[in-house]
């Protein structure tokens, strides 16, 4: 399994694979129904789709997780900087990101279609209402920053800079890239926070991108989801 999207201007995310205990089946519901009915000794007794599912929005709707933890997913994601440390906060899971030690970091970074201004009202997040002259000089002046260092960044490790420091020249909007597993409760936790609209506007792309995804390949659990 490879289903792929792209996101912002140079991201994308990868769903690499989705895996429950339920053998010789596509994923589904089923996973998390049976995954539960262990409790019972019931694990191998054949139940119908629709009580799967049944049983799985019984689960989310009284918050009993356990059983969806059984179910496993693998994402491949190249995202900026910053993103990524937002993204890395949600420690109930793996990482294994590209080292800027061991290998030379592409030649792109992120530059919003649209910079949000000072927000009014709290000390995070943004207005929309930034003048559009401003805009325009701040992303002009973001890419040409960019540009020189990463002419910095290239001559440095050209004279024989170690790259673990010539990587310090970069900016928190140069992209990088990790594979992620994560089991799907903390998954979901992961896409419930992030497609908040109090989330990051970049981050929350990725999100939505991803929850789309899992709905497509977890037979019936967008029903149990959205109930």
């Amino acid at each position: 399994m490879m289903q792929a999207a792209n996101v912002l201007d140079h991201g994308y995310v990868r769903l690499l694979n989705v895996a429950g205990p339920v053998r010789g089946h596509d994923t589904s519901v089923s996973d998390i129904a049976k995954s539960a009915r262990t409790s019972f000794a019931n694990y191998s007794q054949e139940k119908t789709f629709e009580d799967d599912v049944k049983l799985a929005k019984y689960l989310w709707r009284h918050e009993h997780m356990t059983p969806f933890e059984m179910v496993q997913t693998w994402w491949e994601v190249k995202a900026p900087i910053f993103v990524a440390r937002q993204w890395f906060r949600h420690r109930a899971s793996s990482f294994n990101e590209i080292s800027g030690r061991y290998v030379k970091l592409p030649e792109e970074w992120y530059i919003p279609d649209v910079v949000g201004g000072k927000p009014v009202t709290n000390k995070q997040g943004r207005s929309e209402n930034l003048d559009r002259a401003v805009q325009e000089d701040f992303r002009e002046q973001l890419n040409k920053a960019c540009e020189e260092s990463y002419i910095l960044y290239q001559n440095a490790i050209e004279n024989g800079v170690a790259p673990e420091h010539a990587r310090m020249a970069l900016h928190q909007n140069h992209y990088t890239q990790w594979v992620w597993r994560v089991d799907l409760r903390n998954l979901l936790h992961f896409l419930r926070l992030r497609t908040d609209e109090h989330a990051q506007w970049e981050i929350r792309q990725y999100a939505a991108t991803m929850r789309k995804m899992i709905y497509e390949n977890i037979n019936g659990l967008k029903e149990v989801i959205e109930q």
